[in-house]
């Protein structure tokens, strides 16, 4: 019996309207959390497989031992693709002169990810792309200089003789730091054997790269789990480089933004339980005085809360999908080798989304609607003043719960939790007492001001709760268009067009005029020259320092940098760092050290430490006066340490300068090769390029969930308006029986709508500016500026929007002559 009734009432429901709306929420909900999972998941992927291309795999395993045949029958299980490399330090001979190198051997499937170029010209506009070839290394660029060799020259390494093959054009796990290292050789791993390098006690780095699928990945890992140990670890990508840093910074965009989706899928659940909540009581009174009990009510509105519940879910996952395919479409268009990997996860966090908003938001309501007695069916329907304390506790939670299980991050959600909360909050005591402050000037009711007025303070709480809903969908529409214009563009700016793109190294004193001069011809801007010496940390406070920690090492002994650093002397703090203890050298320059922010953290240095350097054979002591703060997304010339003149004035030094050269002038580089054969020429193009391209997929990525967020913050609006529909309808029916005017009517409605427009607006964009303040410095380590547009941006959108949207869904009512109105009210 209750299953008939219950299926002619919802028929009947579906007819008037009312379960479309709390259907749409659900949808809204569903469809925001799948879409915004979707592509969020895809960007991030795509970056992950732009981040392998930097390691020339997915994954890197690196030991200190042998390669272990055990470890490659493992991925050859898992049917992973492999590549095996050994790098090393050596002496490298030329005809007259030898260097010390990093070689790089590598087997004939490297790399796994990225591109290798070799070309056989050792001028780098030159020559054709070469594949390399056992008998053969290929050399970076500035060691053909350096050992006064071409290309075809023999060179001794090791034991065995080698042919210069060529140049290294582009290497991809190559050191992104620009200064980084000695001069990097490739060569055959079939040939390492033969140079005699491998000797008991010989220190190489022996690496194991991996490409395949997730799955088979993650597989992998977990099998080889228990073999990790401190000399067989995996390696990750360098997150201090200027890439790293922009991958993260990307990841940070798109969690943010998902978690701002979140909140605005959990304000449609809102609406669509303030919709529920209002609109039937009367409906469950009739029932009740027709002899339903609680239990059979309950089963009733189940059964249709159920079937709206699926059929939410199965369009809301659908149309999500068709976002992910469309997403995932637009990321292969600018990364060509993508790789599009399917997920579970958005449909899963779409099917608990669907679940826990039907439980939590409607279940409370529903609870209470069965235990309605009948002689509500004899009352005026009227506007609840007072709040569910309980239902919004669990909505609150829920919304939380949703924004934790999304992105994982504890701490991030509940902080962006309690912010959206203390501003729920702020504003609905503010609405609150504008309303109460404007009830002298709606005495009355004798003009359209007034009576706008009057409704607003009529209607105080649905007004507070619909002020809530268009602040939160304008503040996201606004938070998100400005991280994508304006944090984006100043993200890009720290990279701006004409920064210097080819660093000059190993500059002799000598050679500065003759390449002052050089620049000037070429009508090039050469950069500061700075100089460098190769040193040392050997002791912080007479305590000497180890290379680095090893598993068998118990003692307590610090842990030293582990490689050579470049150090340099200034008189003047450089740009793009910051003091942030201590002070810059004084007037006596006498024997100090400025030390970089996180090389300080990792050596728990402090001011007023000594520090001991081991320079040319020779030992210099200095003590911290300072510590700075480096911004090394600059990609200018940084250093960890920098010592006052007085301490290495004395000893040689190269130096280093740089220049913006534009791509249609990139001859002059062969040019500069052949007058001035030792000066290295390292070029960043590639590493501002990669930075850039991913700026661009940010951008693109965040413009899409903009126009999807902007959408279903119309939608909202739209559903919150149809909220008070019936409301509205009963009072033009009584305005219109009392005489009042068309014009009258549209007036004081277009007004009331533009009131609330005009708060949520304001009270969006003070939200908006505090968050982008907070984000600017603390999350994207950008400046703060104040964002003037935003001022008048805010309020104009919200007026226009919230009118236009309000004239739009009771234009109809508005033409009906009051008869009729009347008769539909009699009718409901």
């Amino acid at each position: 019996m209750w299953a008939n009734i219950a299926w002619r009432l919802f028929w009947q429901e579906l007819k008037r309207g009312e379960l479309w709306v709390i259907g749409f929420a659900l949808f809204l909900s569903v469809t925001a959390v799948v879409s915004l999972s979707g592509i969020t998941e895809g960007v991030r992927d795509a970056l992950a497989q732009r981040s392998a291309q930097f390691i020339a795999a997915d994954r890197v395993l690196r030991s200190g031992q042998a390669f272990d045949q055990a470890i490659i029958a493992l991925a050859e299980q898992q049917q992973l693709q492999q590549a095996r490399q050994i790098q090393f330090n050596s002496m490298l001979f030329g005809q007259q002169q030898m260097q010390l190198v990093t070689v790089k051997a590598v087997s004939e499937s490297y790399p796994l990810r990225g591109t290798l170029l070799l070309q056989r010209s050792a001028l780098r506009t030159e020559g054709e792309a070469v594949q390399l070839k056992a008998g053969q290394v290929f050399l970076e660029q500035r060691l053909f200089g350096l050992l006064d060799v071409t290309v075809g020259s023999m060179i001794e390494l090791g034991e065995m003789q080698f042919e210069v093959g060529g140049i290294i054009v582009n290497e991809p796990d190559a050191p992104l730091n620009v200064f980084g290292g000695s001069p990097r050789v490739i060569m055959h791993l079939d040939d390492v054997a033969a140079t005699g390098v491998i000797q008991p006690g010989s220190r190489l780095d022996y690496r194991y790269l991996f490409a395949g699928t997730p799955a088979a990945l993650s597989s992998f890992e977990q099998a080889i789990e228990p073999m990790l140990t401190p000399q067989l670890r995996w390696q990750s990508f360098d997150r201090e480089s200027a890439v790293g840093s922009a991958l993260d910074r990307a990841e940070q965009f798109l969690l943010l933004s998902g978690l701002l989706g979140i909140i605005l899928a959990a304000c449609a659940a809102a609406v669509a339980a303030s919709r529920y909540r209002q609109r039937h009581t009367q409906a469950v009174a009739v029932i009740k005085a027709l002899g339903a009990s609680v239990a059979m009510t309950r089963l009733v509105y189940g059964s249709h809360l159920l079937l709206v519940l699926l059929a939410s879910l199965m369009l809301g996952v659908l149309v999500g999908a068709l976002t992910i395919q469309a997403s995932q479409y637009g990321i292969g268009l600018f990364i060509d080798d993508y790789q599009a990997n399917f997920s579970w996860r958005p449909y899963g966090l779409g099917v608990l989304t669907s679940v826990i908003c039907g439980v939590f938001f409607v279940a409370r309501p529903l609870w209470r609607l069965a235990a309605t007695p009948a002689i509500e069916v004899l009352k005026q329907p009227a506007v609840e003043g007072r709040i569910d304390v309980l239902q919004a506790v669990s909505g609150a939670l829920t919304i939380w719960a949703l924004m934790w299980l999304f992105s994982g991050e504890f701490v991030i959600s509940l902080v962006l939790f309690v912010v959206c909360a203390l501003f729920a909050g702020l504003l609905m005591g503010a609405a609150a007492l504008l309303v109460k402050l404007g009830k002298p000037l709606a005495a009355g009711q004798s003009t359209a001001s007034r009576l706008a007025l009057a409704n607003l303070r009529r209607r105080l709480w649905p007004n507070s709760f619909q002020l809530i809903t268009f602040s939160l969908a304008i503040f996201l529409t606004l938070l998100l268009y400005f991280l994508r214009a304006e944090l984006i563009g100043q993200w890009r700016d720290q990279v701006p067009e004409g920064s210097p793109n080819q660093f000059l190294v190993n500059i002799s004193a000598e050679q500065k005029p003759a390449l002052q001069q050089f620049a000037a011809d070429q009508q090039l801007a050469l950069d500061s020259f700075y100089p460098v010496v190769r040193g040392r940390l050997i002791n912080i406070n007479n305590e000497h320092l180890a290379d680095e920690a090893t598993k068998d090492d118990r003692s307590e002994q610090r842990v030293g940098v582990g490689r050579e650093l470049n150090l340099t002397w200034l008189t003047a703090l450089p740009p793009n760092n910051n003091i942030v203890a201590g002070q810059w050298f004084d007037a006596q320059l006498q024997a100090e050290v400025s030390v970089e922010q996180e090389l300080a953290e990792r050596l728990a240095l402090s001011l007023g430490d000594k520090l001991t350097f081991s320079v040319g054979g020779q030992q210099l002591d200095a003590t911290v006066s300072s510590i700075r703060e480096v911004d090394w997304n600059s990609l200018q010339p940084n250093f960890y340490m920098i010592l006052s003149p007085d301490l290495l004035a004395g000893f040689p030094a190269t130096y280093i300068s740089a220049f913006y050269l534009p791509a249609e002038q990139e001859a002059v580089l062969n040019q500069l090769a052949r007058r001035f054969p030792t000066i290295t020429v390292l070029s960043v193009d590639q590493i501002i390029a990669q930075v850039n391209d991913i700026i661009a997929q940010v951008t693109v990525a965040l413009s899409y969930i903009l126009i999807l967020i902007g959408l279903s913050a119309a939608l909202v609006l739209i559903a919150q308006v149809q909220a008070t529909l019936e409301q509205r309808q009963t009072e033009l029916a009584i305005l219109r029986t009392l005489g009042a005017r068309y014009a009258f009517l549209r007036n004081a409605l277009l007004l009331e709508f533009a009131l609330l427009g005009l708060m949520a607006g304001v009270f969006a964009t003070v939200l908006a500016e505090l968050l982008l303040l907070s984000l600017q410095q603390r999350v994207f380590n950008l400046p703060f500026s104040f964002h003037y547009a935003l001022w008048w941006l805010g309020p104009v959108i919200g007026v226009l929007v919230v009118s236009l949207l309000g004239w739009w869904q009771l234009r109809r009512l508005l033409q009906l002559p009051g008869a009729t109105l009347i008769r539909r009210v009699l009718q409901n």
